[in-house]
């Protein structure tokens, strides 16, 4: 029998300088590829941008935290000095709330095992392989780095939803964990921010019953209004803007007493309360929300997205991929524009083997690692990152409980 070396099964190899990827001394064919095939996709400074969280452009070796209160600055006026005197320093520096240790989270994909013993096989046979083969095996590579970066885009994601929803806190338990670790972290947002307005209840089969009280001695829209007015003119706080889970938005549009309020204001010449129902049952939820807000003085932003964990399954005695709530459903989060955090990350620590390709990916954050597994005889793609939604303006977090 003839035998062959591992170079000549190594399609991962003929595939990438098939596509021109090369070692150039430096970094590796899979590090430039990586790095090319993704850098549209996943763009780490924008995404986080986007969620509030900018990158933390430092990465320290040593995986730590830090949760440094940001200053919430109005544009004060200047100093009247003399002519020779120089003006007071502007303050600009937080203060340090808190430290800890940046959480590690990691998963892998194996390349479909079948179709790449199916090309090894037919490349013995033909003594090479061919371009349809590396096309495939190429194909196969994309779809895993794929899977797991944007599994990663995702949990930090589900981190800044959990924190900024539960009250500051990032909770890692068996329910949203399951195959992993507990985490529990508390960033500290202040008790007198945490507040109970009771405007429905929600039965065990998912009927929300409006409470009675509101309309009367509960008007949802003014207890808005007194959230959002004592944030500036109490604590300070800048400019800011609702966040709910899509969940409880679609509950809230549906209660009477905003339908009724949209009538009220909109056709005075309405005045038989069930005809205002009736009619206000008519307006689309996209003119409903303009209402709301315009009435608030402040927008809805309705968190919609979607967070899937894997879960063993002891009756099939299979992994089941499980839906679960990001945004916590049933409260109201009254939160500053703009960033109100960072995302920090740790250096990566890694060894080079022969049997693994590495890249490092978002400048360095993600350690990507191709692997072939000699016990197995399957490739695997491994991810890791060291990293955290950390956030800066807790005590400008406000929290209206609306379901009970």
């Amino acid at each position: 029998m003839y035998t062959r070396g591992k170079e000549f099964y190594d399609i991962v190899a003929k595939g990438l300088a098939s596509m021109g990827y090369v070692s150039d001394g430096e970094r590796s064919a899979f590090d430039l590829w990586v790095n090319d095939m993704f850098a549209e996709k996943y763009n780490a400074e924008e995404t986080f941008a986007q969620m509030g969280f900018p990158l933390n452009p430092n990465i320290p070796i040593n995986p730590t935290y830090e949760q440094v209160e940001a200053t919430i600055r109005p544009y004060t006026v200047a100093t009247y000095v003399d002519i020779d005197s120089d003006g007071a320093t502007k303050s600009t520096d937080g203060f340090m709330l808190k430290t800890g240790g940046l959480p590690t989270f990691k998963h892998e994909i194996v390349l479909n095992r079948k179709i790449l013993r199916e090309k090894m096989m037919l490349a013995q046979e033909l003594g090479k392989t061919t371009p349809e083969m590396e096309n495939i095996v190429m194909q196969l590579l994309f779809n895993g780095v794929d899977n797991l970066l944007g599994g990663n885009y995702n949990t930090f994601r589900n981190q800044r939803n959990r924190v900024v929803s539960n009250e500051g806190k990032l909770i890692i338990d068996k329910k949203n964990n399951p195959l992993g670790i507990a985490l529990e972290l508390d960033f500290g947002v202040p008790s007198k921010n945490i507040m109970t307005s009771k405007w429905y209840k929600r039965n065990a089969n998912g009927t929300v019953t409006q409470n009675s009280a509101v309309g009367k001695t509960i008007v949802p829209i003014e207890v808005m209004q007194d959230v959002k007015d004592n944030a500036e003119q109490i604590d300070f706080a800048g400019p800011g803007h609702w966040e709910c889970s899509k969940k409880t938005w679609r509950t809230l549009v549906k209660l009477d007493y905003f339908r009724i309020a949209y009538v009220t204001s909109t056709r005075p010449d309405i005045s038989d309360t069930d005809m205002k129902l009736a009619y206000g049952k008519t307006i689309s939820d996209a003119a409903m929300k303009t209402f709301i807000e315009d009435a608030i003085g402040a927008t809805i932003t309705v968190i919609d997205d979607k967070e899937f964990i894997e879960k063993f399954n002891p009756t099939t005695r299979k992994i089941d991929t499980v839906e679960i709530p990001s945004f916590e459903d049933d409260v109201l989060v009254y939160v500053p524009d703009g960033a109100i955090g960072d995302v920090q990350c740790g250096k990566p620590i890694y060894m080079e083997t022969p049997g693994a390709r590495v890249s490092l990916y978002d400048g360095g954050r993600t350690l990507l690692r191709q692997v072939f597994n000699d016990e197995n005889m399957i490739q695997v793609v491994k991810s890791e990152v060291t990293g955290l939604c950390v956030p800066n303006k807790t005590r400008h977090f406000y929290y209206l409980k609306i379901e009970g």
